[in-house]
């Protein structure tokens, strides 16, 4: 349960006053893949569990930083094409 050490750093978990540097840093040293054990080593989580999102966000960072990012997007043309569950279920409507 680290204090922020500067003042860029944004605390994540507001319960145990943890913030994304320091809950970043746990992560890549530990090469943790899982919010519990993210939990355990820096208390990030333990509380309300308001955070888990976010944590989870840097461990998938975390892990998905030495793949290849995904090409650029084609120009688009302007028009909006439908795909997946909502399109089906609003075209209802």
């Amino acid at each position: 349960m680290d204090p922020p050490s500067s003042p860029d750093e944004e605390i994540i978990c507001q319960c145990f006053q943890v913030s994304d540097e320091t809950i970043q840093g746990h992560i890549k040293e530990g090469n943790l893949r899982e919010i519990e054990k993210v939990t355990e080593v820096c208390g990030a989580g333990g509380g309300c569990q308001s955070c888990h999102m976010l944590i989870q966000l840097f461990i998938d960072q975390h892990h998905n930083s030495g793949k290849s990012q995904p090409s650029k997007p084609e120009k688009s043309d302007g028009s909006v094409k439908k795909r997946g569950i909502f399109s089906k279920m609003f075209s209802r409507f």
